[in-house]
This record gives C-alpha cells, sequence and structure tokens, in this order.
C-alpha cells in the first residue's frame, strides 16, 4: 500500500500562487473578519518602513478571534470543514444579528502569503465561558516554497499570553528562536536547501508591540488593540509585498482608483435592503513622515443610496424570479413604469442559476443629457470613471472582480461598440448590483483564485438573463423605434432644448458684455490720453473763429444769424461728443463683479466729464457769444437765439426715437415673420403627414387583410398624425405664451420690465456663481488649516514630551545642556503660535478672552523681530493701545493684526528711511498706521475684496478673509484718515467700546 503525502509547497500553491493579486488576499481576509462577528477591519501599510523600505502590513479586526484550540486545530489545518456547512454554527456574540457565512473552501488564510514574507498572528477570542488569552503564532512563508520538504517538518511556534498583555520582547525572542530552529533543522535534512534569507528576515523581525500599537491609538479614534479584554484577530507582516507599494504609486501617478477599487464597496450598503454595511473597512498609507494615513476606503468616496434612487438618470430594480423571468420597475428620467422581462432560456425549467434581485442606476455621458444640476452631475461622474460597473453581492458581501469596469463581464461596451444608439447602455455609466444568496444560487461556485465564478451553467444563464435584460431595456425604452421610448425621447428634446436656449442666451450675453468691455476700455484710455478735453478745445478754438468771423459782418440781421448758427454748430458738435462718449449699459446682460466695478467706475469718470469739460464749454460758449456781440455792437434776438436752440435740439431728439422706432419696428417684423415661419412649417408638416398617409392607405390592400392588422395600421397612421401635431401645436403655444408675457409686461412698464427682470436674475444668478466659488475656496482654506492645527496640536505634545524627557538627561550632562536650551528656547516661540489657531472650531470653543494691547505688541514684536531689524523699521505703540483691553477671539484679532502689520513691512521696504508703524487705540478702535506710499482713492473700496492684491504675486486673501472674520464677530476692518505724520492708518473698529487694563 502506497499513501499520498502532501508537499510543504502545497501551501505556497494553494495560497500565494492561488490567489489572484493582493487585493483579493486582503478581501478574503475582509470575509474572515466578517465571519467572526467583527464590526471593523482596519488595515495599516507603512511604506518605507525598515532599513531598505521592505514595507510593513498591520491587519485588525474586532472580531471573536480564535481560541488555542482553534488556532491550532482549524487555523493550521488546510481544508477544513466549509463553515457554511458546518454541523456546530460558529459562535455569535450576544447582541449580534446572524450574518450568512462567506468561507468555504478552508484555504482562503492562505492568502496572506500574498501580502508579505512572514507573519506574526495574535488573536484573543471570546466565546461562552468569557474572555480568552492571547494566543500568538509567527509563520514565515518562504518555508513552504522549498522544494522536496514535507509539510509535517514545518513547525509553527505558538505561544500563550495571560493576563491581557501583548507579547513581550522576551516572548517574541523565543518565538523567533523556534522558528530558527526549525529552518536549520530542515536545512539539515535538506542540505540543498537554501535557508540563509529566511533566518536573516526572522531575525529582522523584531516588533516593538507597545510602541505599534502605541501609535495606531494617537491615530485613530477607537483604537483597535488586543490589549486587556479586546478580542479579535491581528496580522502583523514584513516585509510586505513589494507588490502594493508599486500599485499604490500606480494609482496615485494615473488617478485610476487601480488599488482601491477591488476594495471599496465590500459590504453592502447600498444596493440591498441593508442601510449599512455590516463591517466597516479601512486601508491607510503611510509614507515616511506621514503624520496621519491617507484613508483610501472612506465610504464616501463609493456609492450612496441617494445616488442611486435620487441622483441616476435612470434606475432600474426588480427581481428575477427561478425561471428567469424578470418583473420589476424602471425609471425613465422622471417616468416609472411597471414591467415584466421574460427570457426564452427556461423552456418551463427552473434555472440552475436560481432568483436573484437586481437593480442599477444609469448616469447620461454628457450633463447637457441629465436632469441633475451640474454640481451634482460632475461628482457623480467622477466616481462613475473611476467605479462603475454591475456589481456582484453574495450575501452581502462583495464578489471580486465584479464592479471593476476593466471587466466586463456582461459585455456591454463590446455591443456598444457595435451601435451606441442601438444598444444604448455603457457599463461604465451603470452602477448597481446583481443581489445572490448562498442559498438560492448555490450552484454558482467561486474559482479557488477568487476571480469570480467558475463558466459552469449556473453562470451561463444568469448571465444571460442579464444581457437580455439590457436587450430588452435597450430597444423598448431607449431606442428610436422603441415601444415606450417617449418618456426617454421628450425628456432628451426637453433637455437639449433647454441646454440649446441657455447656450444661445449665454453666448448673447457673453457677445454683449465683450462689446460693452470694449467700450469701457476704449473710454477709459481716451479719457486717459485727454482726448475729450482735446476735443473740447479744439472745438472751442472753431467756435471762436467762427464767432469772429461772423462779428465781422457789416449786416447786422446777417451778423446776428451767423453768430446764433455758429453757437449752434458748437452745441451740435458737443452733443456728438458727448454721445461719443457716452456708453449705454446692455439690458437684459448681468455683468458681474469685474465688469460692475468697470460700469461704476465709467459712471464717476463721465460724471467728472460732464461737469469739468462738458458743462464748462456750454457756458464758454453763451459768454462768448455775448462778448464777441457786445464788442462789435450787434444785437442778438434772443427769442429767436431761444427758438433756433429748442429747434435744433427738438430736430435731433426726433431723428433718435425715429431711429430706435425703426430699429424696435423691424424686431417686432422679424419676430412677426419668425412666428408665421413656425406657423407655416407646422401647418406643412401635418399636410405632408397626412398625404403620407393617403399614400400608405392607398397602396394598401385591404380587402384580404386580417382585421388586427387594419386596426394595428389604424393604430400607427393615428398616432403620427397625433405626433406631428402635439409636438408643433406646443412649440406654437409656448411661443404664444413667451409673445404674450412680453406684451403683457410691455403695457405695465413701457417697455422696461421684461430687461429688468431677465438682468435682475442673471444678476443673482451671476453673485450666486461667485459667492459659491468664494465660499468653497473658503471652506477648502479652512479645512487645510484645521487639519495643520490637527496635526500640529496632535505632534506638539509629543515632542514637548520628548523635550522634557532630554530636559532630564541633560541635567546629567554639561555637554548636553547648552544644546537643550537652544532647543527648548526655540521650541517655546514655535509652542507660542499655537496661540494662532485658538480655537479654531469656535462653535465649539465659544469662551473669548481678555486681550490687552501689550499683548499685541509684544506678539508682534516676537514674530516680527527678524524682518523689523532687517528692514530697519520701527514698530511703536502709543500708551492708549497699550492700556486698551478687548475682549475676543486670539484666532480672529491676532491673524488680522499680523496681516496689516505684514503688509506695512512689504510696502515700507519702497521707503528709503526712517520707517515705522504705530499702533494706537481710542473710543474702542484699535488704529495700525505706517509711512508707506498712500493707499490710492480707487482702492479704498476694493482693497477687502477677495483677490486683489497690488502685491507682485499677492492672492489677495489677507485683508479679505481678516476683514470677513471679524465681521463675523461684530468688528469692522476699514481704512481711515491718515493719522499725523503717516500716510496709511487702518482701523479696528471692535465695536466693544474698549477697556483699561486694571
Amino acid at each position: 500500500m502506497a499513501r499520498i503525502q502532501t508537499r510543504a509547497r502545497a501551501v505556497d500553491m494553494l495560497g500565494r500562487q492561488q490567489i489572484a493579486g493582493v487585493q483579493n488576499a486582503l478581501v478574503e481576509l475582509f470575509k474572515n473578519a466578517h465571519d467572526a462577528y467583527a464590526d471593523r477591519i482596519a488595515v495599516d501599510h507603512f511604506e518605507d518602513f525598515g532599513v531598505h523600505g521592505e514595507g510593513f502590513l498591520i491587519i485588525r479586526d474586532d472580531g471573536f478571534g480564535m481560541t488555542h484550540a482553534d488556532f491550532v486545530d482549524k487555523w493550521l489545518v488546510l481544508g477544513t470543514e466549509s463553515k457554511a456547512v458546518a454541523s456546530a454554527p460558529p459562535y455569535r456574540p450576544a447582541d449580534a444579528k446572524v450574518r450568512p457565512i462567506t468561507g468555504e473552501k478552508g484555504i482562503g488564510r492562505l492568502a496572506i502569503a500574498l501580502l508579505g514574507a512572514q507573519t506574526l498572528v495574535l488573536t484573543r477570542a471570546v466565546r461562552e465561558d468569557g474572555v480568552h488569552d492571547l494566543v500568538a503564532g509567527l509563520i514565515h512563508w518562504g518555508l513552504f516554497e522549498i522544494p522536496g520538504l514535507n509539510l509535517e517538518e514545518i513547525e509553527i511556534p505558538v505561544e500563550i499570553v495571560k493576563d491581557g498583555k501583548l507579547p513581550d520582547e522576551e516572548t517574541l525572542a523565543r518565538m523567533r528562536s523556534q522558528l530558527k530552529d526549525c529552518a536549520l533543522a530542515i536545512q539539515g535534512h535538506h542540505p540543498e536547501a537554501e535557508v540563509d534569507g529566511i533566518i536573516e528576515q526572522i531575525d529582522a523581525f523584531e516588533p516593538d508591540l507597545a510602541s505599534v500599537y502605541g501609535y495606531l491609538a494617537t491615530t485613530e479614534a477607537n483604537h483597535l488593540t488586543l490589549a486587556g479584554t479586546n478580542t479579535g484577530t491581528h496580522f502583523l507582516i514584513a516585509p510586505s509585498n513589494p507588490v502594493i507599494k508599486l500599485d499604490l504609486a500606480h494609482e496615485e501617478r494615473e488617478d485610476d482608483y487601480g488599488f482601491r477599487k477591488h476594495l471599496l464597496g465590500f459590504s453592502e450598503g447600498v444596493f440591498g435592503k441593508d442601510t449599512e454595511p455590516r463591517i466597516a473597512t479601512s486601508f491607510r498609507r503611510w509614507r515616511a513622515g506621514d503624520a496621519q494615513g491617507q484613508e483610501l476606503l472612506d465610504p464616501a468616496t463609493f456609492f450612496t443610496r441617494a445616488e442611486l434612487l435620487q441622483q441616476s438618470d435612470h434606475f432600474l430594480d426588480g427581481a428575477v424570479d427561478e425561471f428567469g423571468q424578470f418583473k420589476g420597475t424602471l425609471r425613465v428620467y422622471d417616468k416609472d413604469y411597471d414591467i415584466v422581462i421574460p427570457w426564452g432560456g427556461a423552456n418551463g425549467r427552473r434555472t440552475k442559476c436560481g432568483p436573484f434581485d437586481v437593480n442599477f442606476g444609469y448616469v447620461m455621458g454628457r450633463p447637457t443629457e441629465s436632469l441633475m444640476p451640474t454640481d451634482v452631475y460632475w461628482p457623480l461622474n467622477e466616481k462613475l470613471n473611476h467605479l462603475g460597473g454591475i456589481y456582484v453581492y453574495r450575501d452581502g458581501v462583495r464578489i471580486l472582480p465584479y464592479g471593476d469596469y476593466s471587466f466586463d463581464w456582461l459585455d456591454v461596451e463590446k455591443r456598444r461598440n457595435k451601435g451606441a444608439g442601438y444598444y444604448f447602455f455603457s457599463f461604465r455609466r451603470m452602477f448597481g448590483a446583481v443581489l445572490l444568496t448562498r442559498e438560492n444560487n448555490s450552484e454558482l461556485q467561486e474559482k479557488a483564485g477568487r476571480e469570480g465564478y467558475q463558466q459552469n451553467e449556473a453562470y451561463r444563464q444568469i448571465r444571460d438573463i442579464l444581457v437580455n435584460l439590457l436587450l430588452y431595456l435597450a430597444a423598448e425604452f431607449f431606442r428610436k423605434s422603441g415601444a415606450n421610448t417617449e418618456a426617454f425621447e421628450t425628456a432628451q428634446a426637453e433637455i437639449r432644448k433647454r441646454s440649446a436656449a441657455l447656450e444661445r442666451q449665454q453666448k448673447q450675453s457673453a457677445t454683449k458684455k465683450r462689446n460693452f468691455t470694449i467700450a469701457l476700455d476704449s473710454f477709459s484710455e481716451d479719457v486717459r490720453a485727454g482726448l475729450p478735453a482735446t476735443e473740447v478745445a479744439n472745438l472751442m478754438r472753431v467756435t471762436q473763429s467762427r464767432m469772429d468771423a461772423a462779428a465781422a459782418i457789416a449786416d447786422q440781421d446777417k451778423a446776428a444769424a451767423a453768430l446764433i448758427r455758429a453757437e449752434q454748430h458748437a452745441i451740435g458738435s458737443l452733443a456728438e461728443l458727448r454721445k461719443k462718449y457716452t456708453k449705454k449699459r446692455p439690458s437684459g446682460v448681468a455683468l458681474g463683479k469685474e465688469l460692475q466695478r468697470d460700469w461704476d467706475a465709467y459712471v464717476v469718470e463721465r460724471q467728472k466729464l460732464e461737469t469739468e469739460v462738458f458743462a464748462p464749454f456750454e457756458e464758454q460758449v453763451a459768454s462768448t457769444l455775448g462778448a464777441v456781440a457786445e464788442q462789435a455792437r450787434v444785437y442778438v434776438d434772443q427769442r429767436k437765439r431761444l427758438e433756433e436752440r429748442i429747434k435744433s435740439l427738438a430736430n435731433e431728439r426726433k431723428k433718435d426715437l425715429a431711429e430706435a422706432v425703426q430699429q424696435a419696428n423691424a424686431t417686432a417684423s422679424d419676430t412677426r415673420q419668425t412666428v408665421f415661419t413656425i406657423t407655416e412649417r407646422a401647418r406643412l408638416a401635418l399636410d405632408e403627414t397626412v398625404r403620407a398617409i393617403q399614400a400608405d392607405l392607398n397602396r394598401t390592400d385591404l380587402a384580404g387583410m386580417e382585421p388586427d392588422r387594419i386596426e394595428d395600421l389604424r393604430r400607427k397612421w393615428e398616432d403620427q398624425l397625433t405626433e406631428i401635431e402635439g409636438r408643433h401645436r406646443d412649440a406654437l403655444m409656448a411661443a404664444r405664451d413667451m409673445l404674450a408675457s412680453l406684451a403683457e409686461n410691455l403695457r405695465a412698464s413701457d417697455g422696461e420690465a421684461p430687461a429688468q427682470i431677465m438682468e435682475a436674475m442673471e444678476e443673482r444668478m451671476l453673485a450666486l456663481e461667485e459667492q459659491a466659488d468664494e465660499d468653497f475656496e473658503m471652506v477648502q482654506l479652512g479645512l487645510a488649516v484645521a487639519i495643520i492645527n490637527h496635526e500640529f496640536s496632535a505632534s506638539i505634545k509629543r515632542v514637548r514630551r520628548s523635550i522634557q524627557e532630554l530636559g532630564q538627561i541633560s541635567r546629567r550632562s554639561d555637554g548636553l545642556r547648552p544644546l537643550y536650551e537652544s532647543i527648548r528656547s526655540n521650541f517655546e516661540h514655535l509652542d507660542g503660535h499655537l496661540n494662532l489657531f485658538t480655537p479654531l472650531q469656535r462653535r465649539l470653543q465659544r469662551a473669548a478672552i481678555r486681550i490687552d494691547g501689550r499683548d499685541i505688541r509684544n506678539y508682534c514684536n516676537e514674530l516680527f523681530s527678524n524682518r523689523l531689524e532687517r528692514h530697519q523699521v520701527t514698530l511703536e505703540a502709543t500708551e492708549p493701545f497699550l492700556d486698551t483691553v478687548v475682549e475676543c477671539y486670539p484666532s480672529t484679532l491676532y491673524p488680522a493684526v499680523i496681516n496689516i502689520v505684514d503688509n506695512a513691512l512689504h510696502w515700507l521696504n519702497s521707503v528709503p528711511e526712517d520707517r515705522r508703524i504705530e499702533m494706537h487705540a481710542e473710543g474702542g478702535t484699535l488704529f495700525i498706521s505706517n509711512n508707506g506710499p498712500p493707499v490710492e482713492g480707487h482702492d479704498n473700496a476694493r482693497i477687502f475684496e477677495r483677490g486683489f492684491s497690488r502685491k507682485a504675486g499677492g492672492r489677495g486673501l489677507g485683508l479679505f478673509i481678516s476683514a470677513k472674520a471679524l465681521e463675523a464677530e461684530g468688528m469692522e476692518l476699514r481704512i481711515a484718515d491718515p493719522r499725523p505724520n503717516y500716510t496709511v492708518t487702518f482701523a479696528i473698529d471692535t465695536g466693544r467700546g474698549g477697556g483699561k487694563r486694571n
């Protein structure tokens, strides 16, 4: 008799070589944690850990753990009984809901070998009899790769650690020694075996568990540990598989979620009945110098139930019965259908695949085809680009690789390439799931390598049923010739119409604004060049010459008439100049902030032209005419002069009004012609349809035709008539309503309201968009500062503790004392900057403090000491300032003062000498002055706006943020009249009346 012997390499082949990739290996451990009723499983990868950056992987869960017997008799045994069919049910915590078991073959645990060379297993169990002692095991997977080695020759060191403690260094050293002895014994029996590298890695594996868990405790709110009575199973793996680091770097470089997409959505909480995942998963990436790991499995990264149910353009939800027939609901945009989709492959027999549920949302490829607002569309579109596809869940646990868009298991893209309009669906635009259970779908068997289901009859059936479902949906609801495409085509037409109208309106507005901008720029250039004043001066010289020539005429009446004509010519020429330098604001167009600011500046400059150039010219013309007439003794009939002036002005105004009337009539005529064209097109289309139906009727032999077929033809022709009439009638009614509304507004407002209403609506929209952009930038900035504060505060505690320890050591070493004093002094200066961040979360910390002027002066002196000395700037504070007291948040007042002083230091660089900054207080107002370049008058209103800066490379955020922060606390930052001997003064009105130091 002979026996089959098991080589050690069987473990390597069943584990490391069998599993498709490191993500699949991690998912196997996720499944084990799920089966152990864990609430959380966390993975931390320190990719630069070790002398040569070998990497360190820690996997922790808080499940019910393994007893010593479980670890030795089950975990270390290959091919144990399937957990799904085991006679004895697994332990279940008293307060936990029953979970379907995912494990089947008893080899998934071997996937750990793919994650790294050696593994320290730590597990503490809880059972009906209470919490057990911690069990530790040390495995080097390289031993299982040695050829010719039988499995029983490998021994695994196992230790029991009592009293709720973690293994200490002595215990770990003993386990390493036992594992090394095993490797040396193998080398003794198999001289050809290469174990030197294995022994070297065993010696190098010296994790300080107290430090490891102590550090992790500082990085998570709910610490996963096995100390005390905490239970679960933890794996510490080193060196980790270098592929993990490479995959993470590739994902970051390509921004394609190449690594995380297989781990996201592990436990179902979006597509099925469960509203929350049974187990929370986490994967944190740690690089050298990171104070906080990068979380890759944030739940917000995956799809949400709200996105599926409320934000998708189309949504299918239903169930396939045991005969492969689908019954459910379909939402196409806003219209719902109850549908049944037959499958012809059953032939009256129950399917091998069994019944299952399926649902998915679909998002159109362009925002102009979607009903979603763009601010909702683009974030969901970004998710689809990374994670779109049809997932598969069995008993609430994701089956890989389904859901990965690169694994198009339903050939959606293959069909789409043949005809996008015909087959409609794109795999990446879909997000949904097929929901299976072990009870109903037991014939679906996973491949050993965990890369999907075996392609047996059950798998082929479920795939055919889903492909048939997609083909039916495309044909019936999304293809032009489909029986139920009305809702889709109507919505598409409406969306396209709206998008086209919006695009036209935006294009028209953009053209008007562009032309208006050019006109304002041209006006500004002409004014800066002094052209209006030059032209008026030239006109005055011409007018003077004409009046002098008129005065020289001998005939008194002719001379008077010539003088009046000269005056009328001058006034007429001035009117042309006024028109030339008058820019009309475009009606019905919102200007936006920048253009509105340019318009306001134009209004001011135009008024200056009127008062300083044009009006004085009129007065000068009148006085010149009087002077010339008196000198030449020419009598000017004032009545005749006034009549000529009024007549000339009336003719000019009539001409302008006639031009406007002509333009309005031309527009009205064009509108009338457009409406006539639309109505004529509708009439012709209906006539053409009637003629086509009549022709079809004449060609059709009804005598031998079945009554049902005749009825079908009747319905078809009636539907054609109804459709063409309805489409054109809706367009005509929309045009009628638009014209009626316009006419009503014109009657009620003499023509002003329609443009004003449109302009007000567009102005509001632009203001909201600009405010949203500003708010978003401020939120990002606030989040960045909050993160800096959090990390700085966390790190500073450890540094402070280390400096205290260094102080204790330095007392025993004179050589270290000076170094310690220097470090401590500089650290205290750095630590003082934490005051700036206190309190950032003001809604959680509503405690203002009393800040006096000396505190502010001292803080600025300390903060800017180097710059003040380098640039030879004197920072002075008056006695009223030193004695004043303000009760507020340091994080509100200090940054504002610092920003003002910082700006002053920048601009004082341009002052050759005697550079001064003064702090003063009076009546609850703080004044900060400097003798740098003065602020230009037109900048006074803009200096506190976001983005405005005169600094080279300045972002224009400092004063804007300071003013907003002070305003939120009832204070005001403004520019005040310069104090004596200074050129610039900023004032902070505290609104508290100030106070005096006691």
